[in-house]
């Protein structure tokens, strides 16, 4: 028989036998990029690697920036660094961003993503897919999305940018707007009646259980960042463990929301001209089930609903420090409309090129993804398959090699004649090749039409009080975002 003392001291020979195999597994982590002679940024920590500070002081977006800056000092167009344990490339020449993006598509086929459609079922959007399955499936979605099937859709999106119009004049007296809950509550009524065909009335009732689901869905917690990264870097064990990225009463919110929704225009023979429609009539041509047909709908919450809330609330934030452009953007509104007699309609929108320089500088400063990346299939140069490539689309942006003093809000930077003048790979907002973003046309639809409503009958303006301050971003948002409640300004009826 073992006595006590020698189970103990066994136990903890075991313990300690698993901590140093455990830490020599991340020490050599920390030397993988010196034993393969690649250039690498600063010295990574045992266990944060090169992020240390991410999520939970400092946003992603400044972190790859100050790691892109380093590599540009040396002049080294990609660099080794570590995303926590896992050793990953930084791209950081536009040129190698083109060949990752577009020139070299079956060397970085897709991003790598834990997928599991038994076990989690909303985890199949198109973001996530791979190889064939990711293929068939764009092809099937991408008629949803071209200009002549999305036009129909402009009028519900008019019309509920009307109603966050109508709000904010009874709303008027207040001192300070905070510009980011309205334009939440806009988009996120968008979302719900156009892709779920609920009516939501966010703008009467900010606390509906649509909006706190859609939260939960794109909150970032340390957990879900754990899943991730098990996900991408350790695939086998995800799916031997059966690993839930979804929250699991998020995925019955939808499902149940999806089905119902769906269930009562087939038996009213309920025809509508929104998002859900389309779908719809994709699944009774057979071309998607109808858990695609909800999965579908749930990646317009997951990677939608926050890049256009974002995109919109620093547009506004922007022209409130910058008078001058807000005036010239609203003399271009009154300009096209004055034709229309007033009336808003998709083409007069997608015809104002001042609208469209705005809203692309403000995503050239404030890009909704900051970074991109793809998983490498192919061993090459001592980097071996498996290696995630990581393009800093913030840094990029910020580059002034690219866009001289980049912390200016200048829209002339995107007339044809300066845009001929850059890289075409240095202004990722939506991505690039066959992986950009699809839903990008719909997402542009919903923030231009929320901006001209709005900016036909309010002048926005900055306080004095914070003129000066420096905006701080959200450190733990999976989308470029400001701190809540931080972008709050003076809203005057014209």
């Amino acid at each position: 028989m073992i006595s006590g003392t020698v189970c103990i001291v066994l136990v903890l020979a075991n313990v300690a036998f698993l901590v140093l195999f455990v830490r020599g597994v991340l020490q050599s982590r920390q030397v993988y990029w010196v034993r393969r002679r690649i250039p690498f940024v600063a010295w990574p920590h045992l266990l944060f690697g090169n992020v240390r500070r991410l999520w939970r002081h400092e946003h992603s977006s400044t972190i790859g920036q100050r790691l892109y800056r380093d590599l540009k000092a040396r002049r080294l167009a990609a660099g080794g660094f570590n995303l926590l344990v896992s050793p990953s490339i930084l791209v950081a020449d536009p040129d190698l961003a083109e060949e990752v993006l577009v020139g070299n598509v079956r060397r970085f086929p897709d991003r790598g993503l834990h997928v599991d459609a038994e076990v989690d079922p909303l985890s199949e959007t198109l973001f996530a897919l791979r190889g064939n399955r990711w293929k068939d499936k764009r092809n099937r979605l991408a008629p949803v999305f071209s200009e002549e099937t999305l036009k129909p859709v402009f009028r519900m999106v008019a019309s509920f940018a009307d109603e966050l119009r109508k709000e904010i004049s009874i709303n008027l007296d207040r001192r300070l707007q905070d510009v980011q809950e309205w334009v939440s509550r806009y988009v996120t009524q968008v979302m719900g009646k156009s892709v779920f065909g609920m009516r939501c009335r966010m703008m009467q009732d900010p606390n509906t259980d649509f909006r706190r689901y859609g939260r939960i869905s794109t909150e970032l917690s340390w957990l879900l960042l754990l899943k991730n990264w098990i996900g991408v870097t350790m695939p086998w064990i995800a799916r031997k463990v059966g690993l839930r990225i979804t929250d699991a009463t998020v995925e019955k919110f939808y499902v149940d929301l999806c089905r119902s929704n769906v269930l009562v225009r087939e038996s009213y023979k309920v025809k509508e001209n929104d998002i859900l429609q389309l779908f719809m009539r994709l699944r009774e041509a057979r071309q998607l089930t109808m858990e695609e047909l909800t999965t579908a709908c749930y990646s317009f919450v997951k990677h939608g609903m926050e890049p256009c809330t974002s995109v919109m609330t620093f547009c506004l934030y922007e022209l409130a420090k910058n008078v001058s452009i807000q005036k010239r953007l609203r003399d271009e509104i009154s300009h096209y409309l004055e034709d229309t007699d007033g009336q808003l309609t998709y083409d007069v929108i997608m015809s104002m090129n001042y609208l469209d320089q705005v809203v692309n500088e403000t995503m050239r400063k404030y890009p909704p993804v900051d970074f991109i990346y793809r998983r490498s299939s192919q061993s090459r140069d001592n980097i071996p398959q498996g290696t995630l490539f990581v393009i800093p689309v913030y840094a990029f942006h910020h580059d002034p090699d690219h866009f001289p003093a980049p912390e200016k809000f200048d829209p002339e930077r995107f007339t044809a004649k300066q845009a001929r003048t850059r890289h075409p790979y240095c202004y990722l907002p939506f991505g690039a090749g066959p992986r950009e973003c699809l839903g990008a046309r719909f997402g542009l639809l919903v923030v231009k039409a929320g901006l001209v409503t709005l900016l036909r009958r309010f002048r926005f303006a900055m306080p004095e009080e914070l003129v000066h301050e420096k905006l701080q971003f959200k450190p733990n948002a999976s989308v470029l975002s400001p701190v809540e409640g931080s972008v709050r300004l003076r809203v005057e009826a014209i």
